[in-house]
C-alpha cells in the first residue's frame, strides 16, 4: 500500500509543476483571436487535437536573444543537449556516453527565419521578441522517445509503472513538451496539427445558364470601373493551382502571378533562387511543405510537364476532377479571379483586376489508381509517379506548412517598393477546431503589414471556432445556400453518412453544412458554385471553402479600386456594409430569413450567429465612390460585429442547442488555475505525510536564467 502511494505521489510531484509549462503557459503569446478561453493545444484539451497530430512533430518559437539559433546545426544541438540534461537531471546515475549525438541523429529540423519579424514595420508596428519559427520532428515519435528515455533505468522503471497506453503516451508528451519549451531560446512549443480542406462535397448539377452565386453581390454594376482599374495580388494558400487554365483562352488566362526577380527562361525549376528572397524556384508560388532554401524535388504532378517552378504547375487531371492533386486549390482559384476569358463556362468575383499566388500547403499524396483513399498513407514523397498506375490527392495542410506559406507572404515584397508586401489579400479555405500560437502570431504580423487575411468557418454545421477563421481581425466567412432550383442539394455538415445531403434552402438561408457563431463576420454564396477543375471544364462544388474566395475576391477587387485603401479599411467596409436585409430581413412568406441565428438572449444586446449580412459589391463601392448614398446600407448588424463582443462564448467554445454535431462539443475547454494549485498543494502535503522530505528530480526542468550555448 505504501509503495503504491510512494509511486502515485512521486509522479504527481515531478508532473504537476509543468501542467501550465508545457503549452498553457500565460503570456504575451496567447493568441490573439475573437473568442474567450484556451483555444489553442494544451496537455489539459490533448484528447481533442490528438487525432490532428502525426505524433512526432511540432513547431516552435525562436528568441531573438538567442541568435546563434539562426544554425540549423546549432538549433539541432542545442536541442539535443536540452534533452540529454534534462535525462540527466532526472537520473544522476545515468551513463551519457554518446547520448548526445544519438539523440540529435533523432531529431529533424528546420530553422525559419522571417525578416519581417526583425524590423519595425511602415506600419510603426516594433518587431517581435522572436526572429521565427522552426520545425522540430522527432523521428520514430513516442515509441522512440520512450526508448530513449528508457536508457535510464530509473526513467524506465517509472514508465513502467504507469498503468494504460493513454496515461504513458500523456506521461511522454508531457516529458516531449516540456523540456522542449525547457531550452534556452525557445519561446514556447506547440504540436505540428493538421486542417482540413473546408470543401462539403460536389454537387450533382451539370448544366449551368447563369451564375446564381454571383447575382445578388451586385458586381454586375462595377464592371465598367474594373477595365479602367489596376490590379491586386490574392494569396491562395491551398493545394497548388492548375496552371494550365493561365493559357490563352482558359479560365486563369494571365491570372496567375508570375515573380519577376526568377527566371522562368529556362523551361522547368533551375533549382536556383534567382532573386535572392531564400525562397528556390518560387517563379509561380511556392510550394510550403517543402523548407524554406530548399528544392522541390517532389516528382512532377504529370512526367514531362513544364514545370516552371512553384505550385502553379499543370496537375494531375488523369486521376479525377473531384480528387485530383490541387483540385480544391484550382476551384478556389477560379471563384476569386476566373473568367475573363472569351469561351469561359463561368466567371470569378474579380476577373479582371485580382492576380492569384499560388502556395502549396497541402501534402501530395499516392494512392492506386482505382481504389479510393481518403487519407494520406505516405509520410514523405514517393521518388516518382505513374500517372498509369496511380493517382495523386490532396493531403491535410499541417500547421508548419500553414506557417511557412504564411512566411513566404510576408517575406513576399513588392518589385516597386520592398518596404510594402506583394500580397494584399490571403484566402484561407481551410480550418481546424484548435489555434495556434505560431500561426496567431504571423497572422498578427501580416494584418500589421496591410494584408487582409479571409478564412472558411467550417462545415459541420456546429458554433465551435474554426481557425483561423476565428484569429482576431481575420475575416471568418459562412456560407449561405443556393436556390432549389431542378435537383439542387447540398451537403448538410452532418457526421452521419445517411444524412449527408438535402434539398437546397434557397440563396438567403444559411447552407445546412455551415458553421456559424459570433465569431463568424459575414456570410458570402458557398453551396452548388461552379468554378475551374483540373484539366479544363468547370464543376460544382459547396463548402465554406467556396464562400471564403467569393469575399477574397471582392476584398481584391475593392483593393484594385481605390489602392490607397489599408486591408483595415476594406475589412471594415466588407463588414459595415454588408447586406443585412438580404440575409436576415423577411422572406416572400412573411417570416424572417436564418431567424434561428439572430436573437437576443438579453436584454440589451441582439447576437447575431452569420455575421453583419450578406456580402455586397454594391454596398462596399458605395461606401468609397459614394459615401452619402452608402449611408442607407449600413448593416445594423456590423456595430456588434466590430464591437468584438464574445459573451455568448466560454471557455474556448460556445455551447449551443443550435449545435448539429454534439460529439463535437467535446472539444470544449475547461481549465482552473486555483482547482490544480489546490490539487498540487494536496500531493505536497500527503507525500510529506507518507514519505517525509523524499525528492527526485522530474525530467520537466524549468529555463535558465543565463544560459550556456554547447555545441
Amino acid at each position: 500500500m505504501m509503495k503504491s502511494i510512494y509511486r502515485i505521489f512521486t509522479l504527481g510531484l515531478i508532473l504537476m509543476p509543468f501542467i501550465y509549462s508545457c503549452g498553457s503557459k500565460i503570456s504575451q503569446y496567447d493568441v490573439d483571436q475573437k473568442v474567450k478561453g484556451v483555444t489553442w493545444p494544451t496537455l489539459e484539451n490533448a484528447s481533442g487535437w490528438k487525432k490532428l497530430w502525426d505524433g512526432r512533430s511540432w513547431i516552435v518559437a525562436l528568441s531573438r536573444a538567442h541568435q546563434p539559433l539562426k544554425s540549423n546545426n546549432f538549433f539541432r544541438k542545442q536541442l539535443a543537449l536540452s534533452f540529454v540534461n534534462a535525462m540527466k537531471s532526472a537520473d544522476a546515475n545515468l551513463v551519457l556516453d554518446s547520448l548526445q549525438d544519438q539523440v540529435s541523429e533523432l531529431l529533424r529540423t528546420h530553422v525559419l527565419s522571417i525578416g519581417n519579424f526583425e524590423k519595425t514595420l511602415s506600419s510603426g508596428a516594433a518587431p517581435l521578441p522572436i526572429f521565427g519559427f522552426a520545425r522540430v520532428e522527432f523521428k520514430g515519435g513516442m515509441s522512440a522517445f520512450e526508448n530513449l528515455l528508457s536508457r535510464s533505468t530509473l526513467l524506465a522503471n517509472q514508465i513502467s509503472e504507469i498503468d494504460g497506453r493513454d496515461s504513458k503516451d500523456q506521461f511522454l508528451l508531457r516529458m516531449m513538451w516540456s523540456t522542449l519549451e525547457a531550452t534556452p531560446g525557445i519561446e514556447f512549443a506547440e504540436p505540428d496539427l493538421e486542417s482540413e480542406l473546408q470543401q462539403a462535397g460536389s454537387a450533382v448539377e451539370t448544366a449551368m445558364k447563369n451564375q446564381p452565386n454571383l447575382a445578388n453581390l451586385g458586381l454586375a454594376e462595377i464592371v465598367p470601373q474594373m477595365l479602367k482599374s489596376g490590379q491586386s495580388l490574392v494569396a491562395v494558400i491551398d493545394t497548388g493551382v492548375d496552371s494550365g487554365f493561365d493559357a490563352a483562352g482558359q479560365a486563369l488566362a494571365g491570372r496567375i502571378y508570375r515573380n519577376p526577380g526568377e527566371d522562368p527562361a529556362k523551361g522547368k525549376k533551375n533549382e536556383v533562387d534567382d532573386d535572392g528572397n531564400g525562397w528556390v524556384d518560387d517563379y509561380m508560388g511556392v510550394n510550403a511543405t517543402v523548407a524554406k532554401g530548399s528544392v522541390d524535388l517532389s516528382p512532377a504532378p504529370i512526367p514531362g510537364s513544364n514545370d516552371v517552378g512553384g505550385p502553379g504547375v499543370a496537375c494531375d487531371s488523369a486521376s479525377d476532377k473531384n480528387a485530383s492533386s490541387c483540385g480544391h486549390g484550382t476551384h478556389v482559384a477560379g471563384i476569386i479571379a476566373g473568367g475573363a476569358a472569351d469561351g469561359s463556362q463561368f466567371v470569378g468575383v474579380c476577373p479582371y483586376n485580382c492576380q492569384i499566388l499560388p502556395i502549396r500547403a497541402a501534402r501530395r499524396c499516392f494512392g492506386p489508381k482505382n481504389v479510393k483513399v481518403t487519407s494520406c498513407q505516405q509520410a514523405e514523397f514517393e521518388t516518382s509517379f505513374n500517372p498509369a498506375t496511380q493517382r495523386e490527392f490532396d493531403g491535410g495542410i499541417t500547421d508548419s506548412a500553414q506557417l511557412q506559406a504564411l512566411a513566404y507572404v510576408l517575406d513576399l515584397t513588392s518589385a516597386s517598393n520592398p518596404n510594402l508586401l506583394a500580397t494584399n489579400v490571403v484566402n484561407l479555405s481551410i480550418g481546424k477546431y484548435f489555434s495556434s500560437r505560431s500561426l496567431s502570431l504571423i497572422s498578427r504580423r501580416l494584418i500589421q503589414n496591410d494584408v487582409l487575411m479571409v478564412a472558411a468557418a467550417g462545415n459541420q454545421n456546429v458554433e465551435i471556432p474554426m481557425f483561423p477563421a476565428a484569429y482576431r481581425d481575420v475575416v471568418a466567412v459562412c456560407a449561405t445556400s443556393s436556390d432549389p432550383a431542378g435537383s439542387g442539394s447540398e451537403p448538410t455538415g452532418s457526421s452521419d453518412p445517411s444524412k449527408g445531403s438535402a434539398p437546397s434552402r434557397g440563396a438567403r438561408q444559411k447552407a445546412r453544412f455551415s458553421n456559424f457563431g459570433d465569431w463568424v463576420d459575414i456570410c458570402a454564396p458557398g453551396a452548388n458554385i461552379a468554378s475551374s477543375v483540373p484539366g479544363g471544364g468547370t464543376d460544382i462544388k459547396s463548402g465554406t471553402s467556396q464562400a471564403a474566395p467569393h469575399v477574397a475576391g471582392v476584398a481584391g477587387l475593392l483593393k484594385a479600386l481605390s489602392p490607397s485603401l489599408s486591408g483595415a479599411d476594406i475589412r471594415e467596409i466588407l463588414i459595415k456594409y454588408a447586406n443585412f436585409d438580404f440575409l436576415y430581413g423577411p422572406l416572400p412568406n412573411g417570416q424572417l430569413a436564418n431567424a434561428d441565428f439572430a436573437y437576443a438572449p438579453y436584454q440589451d444586446a441582439k447576437v447575431y450567429l452569420l455575421g453583419s449580412g450578406f456580402l455586397s459589391a454594391i454596398h462596399s463601392y458605395y461606401a468609397i465612390f459614394e459615401p452619402a448614398k452608402a449611408r442607407e446600407y449600413v448593416s445594423q448588424a456590423s456595430s456588434a460585429i466590430d464591437s468584438g463582443d464574445t459573451s455568448q462564448v466560454t471557455s474556448g467554445c460556445v455551447v449551443s442547442s443550435l449545435s448539429a454535431n454534439s460529439e463535437l462539443k467535446g472539444l470544449e475547454i475547461t481549465t482552473s488555475l486555483p482547482v490544480l494549485l489546490g490539487a498540487a498543494l494536496l500531493i505536497l502535503r500527503l507525500q510529506r505525510l507518507y514519505l517525509g522530505k523524499f525528492k527526485r528530480p522530474g525530467l520537466c526542468a524549468e529555463p535558465r536564467e543565463n544560459p550556456t550555448y554547447q555545441a
